[in-house]
């Protein structure tokens, strides 16, 4: 059995039971204790799971991983993704851009464009743009998150609900396997929400982990996605709800 089917199989039955031992695993899994602990290692090291003495857990619904860590998490992959995003972006066209550290790699990968308008409550990715010539960069008001440089709450929702675009493009916290796609901050989703009702269409960025992440805030359900661009052919948990979504899947190539 390969190293990345045993991480599933160990996040599977972390899903259904909140908690496993390594003795159990090892069980479950026919392999040693010592293998089970590699692999806990390995999971916690991308913010997939959290261990305790003798076990693991799957991490909070209420808190990410931190914004510093998510910039280096998967970041050929992130980038990946942002090419092939870039890519679905016509010039001359308008587009909401979400706070995120995958968006922020979009946003540099957009920066390459000879017109675009761009409309943003994220201060990094307004950076980022801000000195190609060709592309407006409109950064909307709101209450400021020194997490992650974005601006958020009701006046940004507000601010937002004034612009009509093209397209969004968003990150998300989590990919729940029922077809809702998730995050940690109602804050932060109260302007995402309002952007993907301005919006013509929304193009989502997620790396694979997302798929394997819960979080406690419901953004839309996965429906309300036309593109997903991401690093991985989806698992098969999820091929169903992406499947009912009518959601086109886009794997960037390697």
């Amino acid at each position: 059995m390969s190293a990345e089917t045993r991480h599933g199989r160990i996040l599977e039955m972390l899903r259904r039971r909140g908690y496993a031992a390594i003795d159990e695993l090892a069980t479950e899994l026919s392999v040693t204790p010592q293998t089970v602990r590699r692999d806990l290692q390995d999971l916690a090291g991308e913010g997939l799971l959290r261990r305790h003495h003798g076990g693991a857990s799957l991490p909070s619904s209420i808190a990410n991983t931190d914004y510093a860590l998510r910039h280096v998490e998967n970041a050929p992959e992130k980038a990946r993704i942002a090419a092939a995003a870039a890519e679905r972006v016509a010039e001359g066209s308008s587009v909401f851009l979400t706070l995120g550290t995958t968006v922020e790699a979009v946003a540099a990968a957009l920066a390459a464009k000879r017109e675009l308008r761009v409309v943003t409550n994220s201060t990094a990715a307004a950076r980022i743009l801000g000195a190609s010539p060709g592309i407006s960069v409109h950064v909307l008001g709101g209450s400021f998150r020194s997490a992650n440089g974005g601006l958020v709450g009701a006046f940004a929702a507000e601010a937002a609900s004034r612009w009509r675009c093209d397209l969004l493009i968003k990150g998300v916290g989590a990919i729940a396997r029922d077809g809702w796609l998730l995050d940690y901050h109602e804050d932060e989703v109260a302007v995402a929400r309002t952007m993907m009702a301005h919006a013509r269409a929304t193009l989502l960025v997620a790396d694979h982990t997302k798929f394997l992440k819960t979080a406690a805030c419901v953004v839309a359900p996965l429906s309300a996605i036309a593109t997903l661009v991401t690093d991985r052919a989806p698992p098969r948990s999820h091929a169903v709800a992406l499947r009912q979504a009518g959601t086109e899947v886009v794997v960037a190539a390697a």
